[in-house]
């Protein structure tokens, strides 16, 4: 059935920030502005609604984004032994802010979480964003790698890098899925640990808190989630929120075991039954 608002969708869309993101995704944040003011005229609601997916999305790139499909040829070329990997990997993982600030920590990271999970033999990356061009970094001879976030071009890029990788024993797939659809969510495959990197702050509003649920359904399917929280804003200023004690209560309240440990950037809960 044709979306009743195709025409706003499509305006928003003219914008180059935001002509990846799925179109679902997309809707959904018109009927949320809508439920709110449902009188709202469509200059407006645009304006909101790009507003609202740059908070989702858009305020995590770098200006590096384009120059991504040259930083893949190199990779490439590595793999093919062709050149050695210089700071190739350095290079993909500044593109977007998230992977970026986690650079020098990426190693630690993976070190901390897998010490408390054991090396898993399948990953689910919910929300990924650039986060799987990290595997290199991961410590792991070979992994089964599924991951999902709003953007479509995006994936296409993540599937590429996959090809790439595949003799280096990394055998990803990535799909473009909104993680707040639980129903569809329900659909991903089993695996040893779950990543919900920096998810829950974008995914949770007032209205509904939507992670309690995703974790749960999570825990169903894997025997470890991994959730993480920011401990700077995206201009470098340090929160006020180091510790997630609303979090930490939820999970408490659940029944669940987790840990907690943290960098300069961010903050992690290992989470399991």
């Amino acid at each position: 059935m044709k979306f009743e608002n195709d025409k706003v969708l499509k305006k928003i869309k003219d914008h180059k920030k935001y002509v990846g993101i799925s179109d679902s995704v997309v809707e959904r944040e018109i009927r949320e502005v809508l439920r709110v003011d449902s009188r709202i005229g469509d200059g407006e609601l645009v304006k909101e609604v790009r507003k609202r997916l740059h908070r989702l999305y858009s305020s995590y790139q770098t200006g590096r984004k384009g120059k991504r499909d040259g930083y893949l040829e190199r990779l490439r070329d590595w793999v093919a032994g062709k050149n050695d990997k210089g700071d190739v990997c350095d290079d993909l993982l500044s593109i977007t802010l998230s992977t970026k600030e986690r650079l020098k920590d990426y190693s630690e990271i993976y070190s901390k979480i897998f010490s408390i999970t054991g090396k898993p033999d399948k990953i689910v990356d919910l929300g990924c964003g650039m986060n799987p061009l990290s595997f290199p970094l991961m410590g792991l001879d070979k992994v089964k790698y599924r991951c999902y976030d709003i953007d479509e071009k995006d994936a296409e890029f993540l599937n590429e890098y996959f090809g790439v990788m595949a003799g280096k024993g990394l055998d990803g797939k990535a799909f473009v899925m909104d993680v707040r659809d639980l129903g569809e969510v329900g659909k991903i495959p089993e695996s040893d640990v779950v990543f919900m990197f920096k998810l829950v702050d974008l995914i949770d509003s007032n209205r509904e808190r939507v992670s309690e649920e995703l974790i749960s359904l999570m825990l169903e399917k894997s025997k470890w989630v991994v959730v993480s929280f920011a401990t700077r804003t995206l201009t470098r200023r340090s929160m006020r929120l180091g510790q997630r004690r609303g979090f930490e209560k939820m999970l408490d309240r659940r029944d669940l075991k987790w840990e907690r440990f943290s960098t300069e950037n961010e903050v992690f809960y290992v989470v399991g039954n």
